[in-house]
């Protein structure tokens, strides 16, 4: 009686729930339905002792672990813990964990990449800014937009790249398609040429659109990243010349496929014969660079490294050895390109062009970056308005580093307690003089010259000094300072108890009277 019981308010329990995608066998449903999770609590029902054996009509004991599908089908629910169930009556079971069993016994493990990212919302973080650019590479997926509407724009304000001229907001997952001038005919998109007003007005809705369509609760709705979060910090020395270093080398390793010197326009600031002399001695050899270095200094390898050029590195193929990119507005670039085909070797003379005139460094950057942008670029918190790109201030570093050396190396070749020769006299060697006639104290003919122009500048001080201390001697004061400067017995005495010094002791006055 109590069996059929059960078995009744199973069935009903199970009135409305989500079938299983995979249907157990016959035995399975008959331990679900018999196991005590899911009787009914009624004052009628009796709970079946438990035992350890595991028999068809017996139950798991409490904290065995199970072994077979069978066991783990004995110990699910039925209920479906999905919200859709809600409405029909389903119960929601949470933090119930339930895996994958293949037919030998041994969990499923989920495909890799089937588990999202946990959304973020990080505005001042610079590198989550850029690998949310990064989704906006591919040409098949986006299309250059419009500099309002363009991909940096919808990066800052967490959006992403979601397939095909689509965008994905990390937060709230709201998604949007995103198209100018295309439009869709038989499956087949194509260009449809639309007027400066029509283009215009879309351009403003996606403007506003880049906010207002988040959801009403997102953070990105209410701030976005910073204009300057791009801005990159090269005024410390230490740091800018070990990035630099890197690019460097990682451009070195495509010596091959890098082009000539004349396929490369420089800005008319870039000097690079003046820039390897300001760079400290031990740029190029510490730390040791590797195999693929050339012995001499790349002057190509360096002039890209300068405006801000690396090697690109693909995560699946890796490094790719033709080819060259930007850290910051990770932009791509052929160097198969603007290398020319063939050249005489002696006159340096292009016998077969590239498919390119000529490689610009700076201008091959997207107008965001800071190596091309100056207003990127910019410090906010600096008062002094300069408008300098990134490869300028970095030059600036480089040069600034290099005069301080000099300044360092000068004072230690003078000597921390060194003075001119008319404030310290010198101590001669044996025979007063060296063999050359200069003066031991002299480091070289230029210094000596120097010295002697300090000491006819003391000279000429001094003689100035004293005609103005002429113009106040007068004949009283040359008195008063001889009446000062002898010494009388009343203020040469020490002072007694009977006595205060400076007056005349009383035994002057008896002598007197």
């Amino acid at each position: 009686m109590n069996a059929t019981k059960r078995k009744f308010n199973a069935l009903l329990q199970g009135i409305g729930a989500k079938p299983t995608p995979q249907s157990p066998s016959t035995e399975a449903q008959n331990y679900i339905a018999d196991s005590p999770v899911n009787r009914p609590s009624t004052p009628n029902s009796t709970s079946l002792p438990t035992n350890n054996a595991l028999t068809p009509n017996k139950e798991m004991p409490s904290g065995s672990v199970p072994s077979t599908p069978s066991d783990l089908l004995k110990r699910r629910r039925i209920l479906e813990s999905s919200p859709g169930n809600e409405k029909s009556g389903g119960t929601i079971v949470s933090n119930v964990v339930l895996k994958k069993w293949a037919p030998n016994g041994n969990a499923i493990s989920p495909a890799k990449g089937a588990k999202d990212e946990a959304p973020k919302y990080c505005p001042g973080d610079r590198d989550e800014l850029i690998r949310r650019l990064g989704t906006f590479q591919e040409l098949t997926e986006w299309t250059p937009k419009p500099d309002k509407v363009n991909e940096i724009e919808w990066a800052k304000r967490g959006w992403v790249c979601q397939g095909k001229e689509r965008v994905r907001c990390t937060l709230c997952h709201k998604e949007l398609v995103v198209k100018m001038n295309k439009k869709e005919v038989d499956g087949k998109e194509g260009p449809v040429i639309v007027g400066s007003d029509i283009e215009n007005a879309l351009v403003k809705r996606f403007v506003e659109l880049i906010i207002d369509a988040h959801q009403e609760d997102c953070l990105w709705r209410k701030r976005g990243c910073d204009d300057t979060l791009l801005r990159l910090s090269l005024t410390s020395p230490s740091t800018a010349l070990v990035s630099l270093r890197q690019r460097y080398d990682e451009l070195c390793a495509r010596q091959f496929f890098l082009p000539y010197l004349f396929n490369l326009r420089l800005p008319a600031g870039l000097d690079l014969q003046a820039i390897k002399s300001q760079l400290t001695p031990s740029f190029f050899t510490d730390p040791p660079p590797p195999s693929t270095n050339p012995s001499v200094p790349n002057d190509v390898a360096l002039a890209l490294a300068l405006t801000g050029w690396q090697g690109l590195t693909n995560p699946r193929v890796g490094a790719v050895p033709n080819s060259a990119t930007c850290a910051t507005c990770l932009r791509r670039l052929g160097l198969w390109m603007f290398k020319s085909k063939e050249v005489d070797e002696e006159t340096n003379q292009i016998l077969v062009p590239a498919p390119m005139d000529y490689l610009d460094p700076i201008r091959e950057h997207r107008f965001f970056c800071p190596w091309r942008n100056a207003a990127v670029q910019h410090n906010p918190g600096s008062k002094k308005v300069d408008n300098k790109t990134a490869w300028e201030v970095l030059l600036q570093t480089i040069k600034n580093n290099s005069y301080l050396r000099a300044q360092a190396e000068k004072s230690n070749q003078r000597g921390f307690f060194h003075r001119s020769s008319a404030s310290v006299p010198t101590t001669p060697a044996k025979g007063g003089q060296t063999a050359d006639g200069r003066s031991p104290m002299l480091g070289s003919e230029d210094e000596e010259e120097d010295m002697s122009a300090r000491d006819a500048k003391d000279k000429e001080r001094w003689a100035r000094l004293r005609k103005v201390k002429n113009l106040f001697d007068t004949k009283n004061g040359k008195k008063l300072r001889r009446s000062l400067s002898r010494p009388t017995t009343a203020t040469s005495r020490p002072a007694t108890s009977h006595s205060r010094q400076g007056s005349v002791p009383p035994e002057t006055e008896g002598e007197k009277k």
